[in-house]
């Protein structure tokens, strides 16, 4: 560009009136060993040096051009107008044509546009030859592009060609992979064993690179933060490793956490209170072996703050459960009291002092039940004031008033101090016997009914078969007659048996089908009578003196009717007994 502007200085015309035409172009290089620059014999830099030396700071190339310097003249058929635009280092070149261009599809149109291109190129300061191998096919699709629709509408990038772009550097790294992925916003992050915890990423050095115009671009040496402070406890944690990172996998069920500095994994957890405020939520999931100690006990104040979600293997709270705080625990143990609003729930033991709230357990060890509600297999529970129970099995030592206890099986209590209590044995309260119940009657009905179908399809084929008998033994005795005369059986007749003996078989097959599906009918059938039976193997039972305001109700689980009695006096142990078609309630003192 300075000797286009200094010759059009010395005509004193305009730059944009100067034109050139190239009439040829020689490429000079200096490498590593080189003392002298070298001329490249055609474009292909690579056959002469490496990648790896063109890349380098020490590698210089430059290109003379010879130039035919010539008045403007627009071409007579072609005006491509276009713009050169690149990436910062000027490693990909590319041009971008405007939709405005006239571009005849005549022969020597590729050429054209081609020259065109190379001589904004050399506008540009960029090199030529070296790096556009490809220019001829792009500009051969971008003719194809217009032959096929016509002229563009909009931009056309048209690739010319890249040299050698730098490749920027990796930074080394860590990724937390048990933060990853996580739906809750819990305070710890439980893991199992085998899962990929951590991750270092290695550092990766980049390639420094050659620009379009022959300029040498430096790239730095990654930054290197983490390498030195990754300690893990290895009795928790082990590692694998490649040529990209250093993984770090659990060992063992529990939360991720940094002790003096080391990453280990560990399965108890204690704090003062959970809270929104201090800890949030604390959800790790009860597949973890993670154990969680809420240790203050102020009774102003609530260790598991109000709304907040606990779901870990072991639970132990020393302090009060808020309100609308859930719980979801293998084992359970709280020191204070529940809110009448939480939710417990527990799949195995929960001990609690003093219960207001919701409760769900296998086994319940309750102080003293408050207004509260427990569904549990076994509850036992050492003063009840109020409140519901709902359990296979019942133990309580006093209970006092107006309190609702359902069972399955039997409701054991030592002494009964109030009034406005029900004590009612219920099959049908206990979700699991109601499931029974239910399934094995859905199955009962749904038999039934397969087996009407079956037996009645089985009775049609049963009639057709025998109205077959009389052709059949006419078919018989044509056989045997033949045999017996040394005559050809007649193919039609032994087709005729074969089918009667297949369908012989496939009666019995039937049959025996049939049989087995009654036989498994009437077994659903007794597992269902014994069932509806439950009511009468369960007993009540009172190791004291009933005041006359404590009602005990028997529910049958078939038909529902409710027997029902109020006992008066020394009266140990109530159940129901059945005496033909009805059932009574027997009292034992």
């Amino acid at each position: 560009m300075s000797d286009l502007q200094e010759i059009a200085n010395s005509r004193r015309i305009p730059l944009d009136d100067l034109d050139f035409d190239l009439l040829s172009y020689t490429t000079h290089y200096k490498g590593t060993i080189d003392e002298e620059w070298q001329s490249l014999d055609g474009d292909d830099l690579l056959a002469k040096t490496t990648e790896s030396e063109i890349r380098s700071a020490i590698f210089l190339i430059r290109q003379e051009y010879q130039l035919r310097f010539r008045p403007f003249k627009p071409h007579p058929y072609l005006d491509l107008r276009f713009s050169i635009a690149s990436d910062k280092y000027k490693t990909k070149v590319v041009a971008i044509i405007d939709p405005t261009s006239t571009i005849p599809l005549k022969k020597g149109i590729q050429e054209w546009i081609k020259n065109t291109i190379i001589n904004k190129q050399l506008r540009h300061g960029l090199l030529i030859g070296l790096y556009d191998q490809n220019l001829d096919k792009e500009i051969n699709r971008f003719l194809l592009k217009i032959q096929k629709e016509g002229a563009i509408k909009t931009p056309y990038r048209l690739p010319i060609g890249e040299f050698f772009p730098a490749i920027t550097p990796t930074n080394d790294s860590i990724i937390l992979h048990f933060k990853q992925n996580k739906e809750s916003k819990s305070f710890i992050d439980g893991v199992e064993p085998g899962e990929l915890i951590l991750e270092y990423l290695f550092p990766k050095h980049g390639r420094n690179g050659r620009g379009c115009d022959g300029s040498y671009i430096e790239v730095p040496d990654p930054t290197i933060r983490y390498a030195s402070y990754i300690v893990i406890d290895e009795e928790t944690i082990y590692t694998e490793e490649d040529s990209d990172s250093i993984r770090f996998f659990a060992k063992v069920s529990g939360f991720v956490e940094r002790k003096k500095g080391a990453f280990t994994i560990s399965q108890e957890l204690k704090l003062d209170t959970a809270n929104f405020k201090k800890t949030g939520s604390i959800e790790t999931g009860i597949d973890k072996n993670i154990s969680l100690k809420v240790k203050r006990n102020i009774a102003s104040e609530d260790s598991i703050g109000v709304g907040v979600n606990i779901d870990v293997q072991k639970l132990d709270v020393s302090g009060t459960v808020g309100g609308n705080a859930k719980i979801q625990a293998c084992e359970v143990n709280i020191g204070a009291q529940t809110h009448r609003d939480s939710q417990i729930n527990v799949t195995e033991i929960a001990t609690i002092h003093l219960h207001r709230g919701n409760l769900k357990a296998k086994e319940a060890n309750i102080v003293i039940l408050e207004t509260g509600k427990v569904e549990a297999d076994i509850v036992r529970v050492n003063k009840m004031v109020g409140g519901e129970i709902i359990a296979r099995e019942v133990h309580i030592d006093v209970l006092y008033s107006n309190a609702r206890i359902n069972a399955l099986e039997s409701i054991t209590i030592g002494l009964i101090e109030g009034e406005g209590n029900n004590l009612i044995i219920n099959p049908h309260a206990i979700e699991s016997y109601h499931e029974k119940i239910a399934v094995l009657e859905s199955e009962i009905k749904e038999k039934t009914s397969r087996l009407q179908v079956e037996s009645k399809e089985f009775i049609s084929r049963q009639i057709a078969f025998k109205d077959k008998n009389a052709r059949i033994k006419q078919i018989q005795q044509r056989v045997i007659a033949a045999q017996q005369n040394g005559a050809d059986v007649m193919k039609a007749d032994m087709v005729r048996l074969q089918q009667y003996k297949a369908e012989a078989e496939s009666l019995k097959t039937s049959h025996e089908h049939l049989k087995t599906s009654e036989e498994y009918l009437n077994t659903l059938t007794q597992d269902l009578s014994k069932l509806y039976e439950a009511d009468l193997h369960a007993s009540v039972t009172h190791n004291g003196t009933y005041n006359g305001k404590t009602r005990i109700i028997f529910i049958d689980p078939k038909t529902h009717q409710e027997y029902g009695i109020t006992p008066q006096g020394k009266v140990t142990t109530i159940r129901l007994r059945q005496e033909g078609d009805e059932k009574k309630i027997l009292l034992e003192s």
